[in-house]
């Protein structure tokens, strides 16, 4: 692949949906760089710069869908990418707060059994369908919630960490019969 002048905006606006290298699935993958220092900032008590880190994370979750669809960057490993990545964080980061006892087990274990089921259907439709379903608008609203939650907890304001775990169970259990009865 060689850069000739006007190739630039041909090779980033290419519709091509095999290419892995691609902006978004940089920031995509970024967020997994960045997990290790949340992680590291959230057990030394250093909760604000982990607040920060992973507030930077969850912004870079929207940018990248923003920008695979401004781009024309949209792939299929995006689409696998990531809700993996998401899960991934999401997972670790709960574990994380529930180790330092900021978050209590039930939480950890609703959230995490929601991800749990949702990933492995899509490694089920993935398998058998050869298709990677987008998320829904519920599950968005869903994963904006638990973004909030572990925002929360990671700044120790417990009382709104459960009061939004409470709030986010009918988003939880809805989300999952909307990607139940899809797949």
């Amino acid at each position: 692949f060689s850069l000739q002048e006007g190739n630039v905006a041909d090779y980033y606006s290419m519709k091509n949906k095999d290419r892995t290298i691609t902006i978004s699935n940089f920031i995509t993958l970024s967020r997994l760089v960045m997990l290790p220092f949340i992680i590291y900032f959230l057990l030394q008590n250093q909760r604000i710069t982990a607040f920060i880190i992973m507030l930077i994370s969850l912004l870079s979750d929207t940018a990248d869908g923003y920008l695979a669809r401004k781009l024309h960057q949209e792939s299929e490993i995006g689409k696998f990418l990531d809700p993996v990545c998401d899960k991934i964080s999401l997972v670790v980061i709960l574990i994380t707060l529930l180790l330092i006892r900021s978050i209590p087990l039930w939480g950890v274990i609703i959230i995490v059994l929601r991800d749990i089921l949702i990933l492995l259907g899509s490694f089920f439709i993935l398998k058998y369908k050869s298709k990677v379903l987008k998320s829904n608008v519920l599950g968005k609203i869903t994963g904006f919630i638990l973004g909030a939650i572990i925002l929360a907890f990671a700044i120790n304001l417990q009382q709104l960490g459960n009061i939004l775990l409470y709030l986010s169970i009918p988003a939880i259990i809805g989300s999952f019969i909307i990607y139940l009865t899809r797949y």
